[in-house]
Formats: C-alpha cells, structure tokens, sequence
C-alpha cells in the first residue's frame, strides 16, 4: 500500500505530545508528512506567544530540531497559484503545500480551514488530528502500538507508564487513544 502524503498545518505541530506522535508515526513510515516553510514560523511564533512561562530558547531550539527532522518534508510556498481565493488568506500556504507535494490529506484543528477545503474541490481530505490518528490505527494497530511504546521509551528524564502517555495523547487523540486502550485490555487469543 502506497504511503499517504500528508499535509500538517501549524496547529498539530505545537503540542508537544501531538508533535511527538506525528513524528514518530513518520519515523515509522506511516505516512509521509508535507508542511510549508511558512507552518515552521508559525509553530515557532505561537510556542514563544503561547507558552511564555516556557524559556524561549528552548522553545526555538525545539523549532529548530523540527525544522532539521522535516527538512525533506518542507515545501516553499511563496507561489500560491491554484489556490482558491474561497480559502482564507493565512491559510493558503497550508494549500499551496498540499497542492505542490500532490497530497491527499491536510490534518488540521481549524474548522474553518477544514470546511474551506472540503468546499474548495480540490479533492483534498481535511482532516482533524483525532481523525487522522484514528485512521493510522485502523490501517495498523500494531504499527500505532510500536509509537506509543516509542513515545514511551523516549520519556527518560522523567518515565512515564503507558497509561500515563495515554492521559497525555486523549487530549490530542482522544478516540484513537480510546481504541489502543480498549486493545490493550482485551485478553490474548
């Protein structure tokens, strides 16, 4: 089965345990992330606006490491011819991607880009963060188990248990979270 290609708006980058799932679901090769140059400063402007209590250092250094995971994944989008004027100006570049990398999905949490998409007929998916993790786990609940065991793993200066981690992740996914706990409640065959 080819690897979907996927376009991932700002908003599913800047929580960090949403950011982590993402990317480690393509370190798995679950997919196959597109985001625009324009996504990396937006996700570094509102981690430093939203998180002020956080030392802003970090925060662009986190942006940084983004940058150098993604930067094979990242499409300049300062061409933004074949996107519809029916999509909202700070968001076109979010289609210009999509429309560049020849994806099929944009993951997004915003409800008015997502119904622009849906109108636009570009027969782009829009989907939300919860959705597309959900779909990953019905394509492979096992490869969805390896990153949240992944996830896990990487959680060494302060462990965390995997029902901890699940805590974390409903916030962002709450039903694809809500499967992997009902798969691991059930008795082995």
């Amino acid at each position: 089965m080819p690897i979907a290609v996927v376009v991932l708006d700002a908003n599913v980058l800047v929580p960090i345990v949403a950011c982590d799932f993402l990317l480690t679901t393509f370190d798995l090769q679950l997919f196959e992330p597109i985001i625009s140059s324009t996504v990396l400063d937006e996700v570094e402007r509102n981690l430093i606006e939203d998180f002020p209590h956080l030392d802003p250092a970090g925060l662009v250094r986190r942006v940084a490491h983004l940058r150098a995971s993604l930067a094979d994944q990242t499409i300049e989008t300062g061409v933004l011819d074949g996107v519809p004027d029916t999509i909202n100006t700070k968001d076109r570049h979010v289609i210009a991607a999509a429309l560049a990398a020849e994806a099929t999905v944009v993951v997004t949490n915003d409800n008015a880009l997502r119904s622009e998409i849906a109108a636009s007929g570009l027969g782009l998916e829009p989907l939300d963060a919860d959705t597309f993790a959900m779909r990953l786990w019905e394509a492979s609940p096992a490869d969805v188990r390896e990153v949240v065991d992944a996830l896990v793993a990487k959680r060494r200066r302060r462990p965390v248990l995997p029902e901890e981690m699940a805590e974390q992740l409903r916030v962002h996914f709450p039903t694809m979270t809500a499967a992997w706990l009902a798969s691991r409640s059930r008795p082995p065959r």
